[in-house]
């Protein structure tokens, strides 16, 4: 995989500010085999046009001030996958939870899959995989007339030992400069 290729799952709103440096990095590492990835359909265009039209009902309760329905919909499909394929308890899900210092979209209450819906801080991967609890990190970028898909991140053990060696790097160049 090239670094358009993660752009294209982080980023899936074309936006303008991507993170490039972090971008190459992920990069780096996936070509490395430090983390896996695996990419899973989660529902048709068409279903996920439904969902969008479901979601925007006020009296099914998902409205959000604030969020578009497409942003629902993906929570909304997250949430389902989580029952569906990774073994959650519909009650089990939590929605927008603080986690080190960012918001996640979508988690279990065990915290073992963080779900980040469309347009994703590429520091989330590194930040949430390196979580002692998570067991797989899940991102559903915007489909943009695809079919709506669920990528999923596994840390290997390589992983942490490179963000370990990195924290250690970065803790001494800023001690340097104190």
């Amino acid at each position: 995989m090239v670094s358009e290729d993660f752009v294209k799952i982080f980023y899936s709103n074309f936006t303008l500010n991507i993170d490039w440096d972090n971008i190459d990095e992920i990069t780096w590492m996936y070509n490395e085999g430090l983390f896996s990835m695996i990419a899973q359909p989660v529902a048709l265009h068409d279903e996920f046009n439904e969902r969008i039209e479901l979601v925007s009902k006020p009296k099914n309760g998902f409205v959000r001030s604030g969020e578009n329905g497409g942003h629902l919909a993906l929570k909304s499909l997250a949430r389902d996958h989580l029952v569906g394929h990774c073994n959650v308890l519909n009650g089990d899900v939590r929605y927008e939870y603080p986690l080190i210092g960012f918001e996640v979209d979508v988690i279990d209450k065990d915290l073992h899959f963080p779900v980040e819906c469309g347009d994703t801080n590429v520091l989330k991967l590194e930040k949430y995989l390196f979580l002692p609890a998570t067991k797989k990190m899940l991102i559903l970028p915007y489909p943009h007339g695809e079919d709506v898909k669920v990528f999923m991140f596994e840390a290997k053990p390589r992983f942490f030992e490179y963000i370990i060696h990195k924290q250690n790097f970065l803790n001494q160049k800023n001690a340097k400069l104190r």
